[in-house]
């Protein structure tokens, strides 16, 4: 809150949009801790809402939606719906910094990376909102596979894509299969992806045998695995063995120095007693 003096204007409040890590709460960060903490004005989703209700107690709380300010929140919702809510947002956010408070948009992962909400940004950039980063799914699914996804035999660059140029209808200088040509570890947000399409492309210049793996649920210590195959048998793995909405698709030959640990290609690793092993096996963690 302001410290002004008795009848001067308040000092405008600060904006945040803070990440509250990927998978478990523990991967919060101590300085998006922190900062929630001192925040008297709470948007969120309702999942975020549910994992941080202790932190959230007695803030008032407003619900961000998925996408809002950004052409994302009209795919399930009427413009009607989306331009009530955004409206009713600004309003309240304007309003509330107005008054000196501090306010904070929640996020998961990486908010500049595909994130959700990130078109808060853009609709307050007058106001020069503070990001506050946090563990990504990216982060935790490098962790996951425990090798340098940028020690390539023959490459040593990192691609991130949603694959979405994967699509006939894209029209972008960044077309699937012209990223392909370099032969860099990618790494594929899912989201939907059209899998068969997507191999197909990459097929067109990375090896059969190139290494592939799919990490599931990265960040969760009960429910976080790996499974991996290889370009020409990725396919009949996810056939056999549907991976969830949360996964990441890494393809690279940086993944052969991962199959040392006596993984054989198409099992599934389960990492929660690792991972607990690990976590309970050190204290200041």
């Amino acid at each position: 809150m302001s410290d002004s003096p008795e009848g001067a204007a308040p000092a405008r409040g600060r904006l945040f949009l803070i990440s509250v890590g990927v998978g478990d709460p523990d991967n919060i960060t101590l300085r998006a801790h922190k900062t929630l903490a001192q925040t008297d004005v709470v948007f969120c989703m309702s999942r975020v809402r549910n994992r941080f209700a202790d932190l959230l107690a007695g803030k008032p709380v407003h619900e961000a939606g998925h996408g809002l300010f950004t052409p994302l929140a009209r795919r399930d919702a009427s413009d009607a719906e989306v331009d009530a809510m955004e409206g009713q947002t600004r309003q309240t956010i304007r309003k509330a910094l107005a008054e000196g408070k501090t306010v904070a948009i929640l996020d998961y992962g990486d908010p500049c990376l595909y994130g959700p909400q990130a078109g808060y940004l853009h609709e307050f950039r007058d106001l020069d909102p503070v990001v506050i980063p946090g563990v990504s799914s990216f982060n935790a699914a490098n962790a996951a596979l425990a090798t340098n996804i940028a020690d390539g035999a023959h490459s040593r660059s990192v691609l991130l894509t949603v694959a979405r140029n994967a699509d006939a209808a894209y029209r972008g200088d960044d077309r699937l299969d012209k990223l392909a040509e370099t032969r860099s570890t990618m790494v594929i947000f899912t989201m939907g992806i059209d899998l068969p399409r997507v191999v197909e492309q990459l097929s067109r210049h990375y090896p059969a045998n190139t290494d592939v793996a799919l990490v599931c649920h990265a960040g969760e210590i009960e429910r976080q695995s790996v499974q991996r195959a290889t370009l020409a048998t990725v396919l009949e793995l996810v056939g056999k063995n549907p991976p969830p909405f949360e996964h990441l698709l890494y393809i690279g030959d940086f993944a052969s120095t991962t199959r040392d640990v006596g993984t054989p290609q198409g099992q599934k690793i389960c990492l929660s007693d690792t991972t607990r092993a690990s976590t309970l096996g050190s204290a200041t963690r």
